[in-house]
């Protein structure tokens, strides 16, 4: 993860930063290691220290999407022969870019062509290089080849790109150089936070699914993670509005959410259910009003505080402080509530926190211990 934090305008940032924590507790939940500092040839370098084969490296405007699907696409395209992968641009007189939002490096051969640089932007140099082949047709605009490789012949360019020196070494060598496909492209996305114009449409993207995951979105099935709870003495389970997986016909159920659609699909279909509209990152509430304290209970709160949905405009500090208070208030007024998170709010910034077990044995999370990335400290 490549920290640019320092070029980006107040307000981008503080979006781009909340975003950029959420990928980290969610590439650490799906067990993906994550090195993260502002400069990517060192981040390479330390890659290959470490011994690893592939590295994917994106900038922090990026974001995956659609479960661990890119990583999966990943997973293919690194069986198969390959030096680079990513966004290729055909950058006309400023020769070809590979696109710092994302792209995927053979590190094997990296370390044979002795660690290249990668090659920043450089406006107004000029320079001669290998003019590649590509493709007659594009991904979209004309700047978006489905394919490149070496040329044979040299061509002046004005401009240097992102990318242009470990591109150069690519195609001086005849090393396969692919591009994302759509398999790749559909299950990320860049928020291109550089760009005044571009943050902005994507900023209209994320206020959408902020409000379609709050007010339309219906899990109609689980999709956290499912720890056994056969063997605890329950008699009332408390869960959110996606799926069934705790209920048998021996508790009471009392369903709960912050969107009303989905609370709406589950009572039709389950009428006898208790159901309860609250927002845990919104609202100050009493415990009684979720549930009977009194009662042995299960409350599952799968991720409600690090939830996709809703990553961009809450902050780090404020969501584990909004966890903090649950579970303070569970400690205080009924610490044998069995507890079940699937992912917390400071997961991968404080290692292996506690996921499940009695609300009294969960510790609170100090901020101010957290391993935190350059981020949360550039003011350049």
């Amino acid at each position: 993860m490549v920290d640019n934090s320092h070029t980006l305008p107040g307000r981008t940032k503080q979006i781009i930063k909340n975003i950029a924590d959420f990928t980290i507790s969610n590439l650490y939940i799906k067990g993906i290691d994550l090195l993260q500092g502002e400069d990517e040839d060192s981040l390479l370098n330390y890659a290959c220290e470490l011994n690893y084969d592939h590295a994917v490296i994106f900038n922090i405007g990026t974001e995956f999407i659609n479960g661990s699907n890119f990583f999966k696409e990943i997973e293919r395209l690194t069986a198969g022969d390959y030096f680079l992968a990513g966004h290729v641009l055909d950058r006309k007189d400023a020769y070809y870019e590979l696109h710092h939002q994302c792209y995927l490096v053979n590190l094997n051969v990296y370390q044979r062509l002795g660690k290249p640089a990668v090659g920043l932007q450089e406006l107004g140099a000029s320079h001669q290089q290998e003019c590649p082949w590509r493709s007659p047709d594009n991904w979209h605009n004309d700047y978006t080849p489905l394919w490149v490789s070496g040329g044979d012949t040299r061509a002046s360019y004005n401009h240097k790109c992102h990318g242009w020196n470990i591109l150069k070494e690519a195609f001086d060598n005849d090393l396969p150089v692919l591009v994302f496909d759509e398999k790749l492209r559909q299950n990320k996305i860049h928020h291109y936070p550089e760009s005044v114009d571009a943050f902005n449409k994507s900023l209209q993207w994320l206020y959408f699914r902020y409000n379609y995951c709050s007010n339309d979105f219906v899990h109609t099935a689980n999709t956290d993670t499912v720890h056994p709870i056969g063997d605890l003495d329950i008699t009332q389970v408390v869960i959110p509005a996606s799926g069934l997986n705790y209920v048998n016909d021996t508790v009471d159920v009392i369903v709960y959410d912050y969107n009303q659609k989905a609370l709406n699909y589950w009572e039709d279909k389950f009428p006898n259910y208790k159901f309860k509209k609250i927002d845990l990152l919104g609202d100050e509430f009493d415990l009684n009003k979720l549930f009977d304290v009194d009662k042995k209970t299960f409350l599952n709160l799968s991720n409600i505080f690090c939830y996709e949905g809703t990553c961009a405009f809450t902050d780090l500090e404020y969501r584990v402080f909004k966890e903090n208070q649950l579970l303070k208030k569970l400690q205080e007024q009924c610490p044998d509530v069995f507890v079940n998170f699937t992912n917390r709010a400071a997961m991968g910034f404080a290692g292996d926190l506690k996921l499940w077990g009695y609300a009294k044995d969960f510790q609170l999370t100090d901020v101010k211990a957290l391993t935190k990335p350059t981020y949360w400290f550039s003011c350049r």
